[in-house]
């Protein structure tokens, strides 16, 4: 073999080496990347089931007839621990909750009382929301009907009928991403839907509830960043049911409780 052909082999074997490193690190870079989706996955299946622990055992204080041992509904922070790991649960009674469809313009005006909106902007808002739900096209001194959203540059006028969401109140002119941010996790929309046993809602993050229900809301400490969850826990003939949960609710829409002074 002469020189050039030694040449030739020698590049054509250079040739082979660097498809083979590349060919190896995509398969590396593959299986890294499985890997971490694995552990992503495992990760969030654990916070869910430690979550759903958390639920059960917060339903069973909330509902426990003892008064040694039950829990009152009033969104207190509970420090919980399982199988070595942290958690807090808060118990809130939904009941509390504003019905949008049926508040009074007293209840409305209490609510953004309690959440701080501006004086100023409260009355616009209330009539707005009015507005929005009644049936006729007369607007409220400080409301919106049609006419308002159209010099608004809205491209839709008021409903002019009941809420159908929760979220659809981001729609009535007048309320602010502020405004919607503090005032959701405390509203709901009642469906109409009722029977002997069960009166069906839609809350800020979904579902609907029996009568015998509470609102659970846990918090785990992660390493990357902190798991909340939320539940609507309903008690039936002695037996619990996760009627709805939201393993994800950001932080904007996490309420902040007043704790009792001791």
């Amino acid at each position: 073999m002469n020189a050039s052909q030694r040449g030739i082999v020698l590049v054509m074997v250079l040739w082979v080496l660097v498809l083979l490193v590349t060919v190896v690190s995509a398969i590396s870079s593959t299986v890294h990347t499985a890997s971490s989706l694995t552990h992503n996955q495992l990760d969030q299946s654990r916070l869910r089931a430690l979550a759903d622990a958390a639920f059960y055992f917060g339903a069973a204080r909330a509902f426990d007839p003892d008064p040694a041992f039950s829990w009152e509904h009033d969104g207190r922070t509970h420090d919980w621990q399982f199988n070595g790991h942290q958690a807090q649960i808060r118990v809130f009674n939904p009941n509390l909750h504003v019905d949008l469809n049926q508040a009074s313009k007293a209840e409305l005006k209490q609510l953004l009382v309690d959440v701080a909106v501006d004086e100023e902007q409260q009355q616009s808002v209330i009539d707005a929301i009015l507005d929005w739900r009644d049936g006729d096209t007369l607007h409220r001194l400080n409301g919106a009907e049609d006419e308002q959203y159209q010099q608004a540059g809205k491209p839709y006028g008021a409903k002019d009928a009941p809420f159908s969401t929760v979220d659809e109140i981001g729609l009535v002119l007048g309320m602010t991403p502020d405004i919607k941010t503090r005032i959701s996790p405390y509203l709901s929309v009642s469906t109409g839907s009722k029977n002997n046993k069960f009166t069906v809602m839609e809350f800020g993050l979904g579902g609907g509830f029996a009568q015998h229900t509470v609102e659970l809301y846990v918090e785990i400490p992660d390493r990357k960043k902190r798991f909340r969850a939320k539940a609507l826990v309903s008690q039936l003939k002695g037996r619990f049911k996760l009627v709805a949960v939201d393993y994800a609710v950001p932080a904007a829409l996490w309420p902040e409780f007043d704790e009792e002074e001791e």
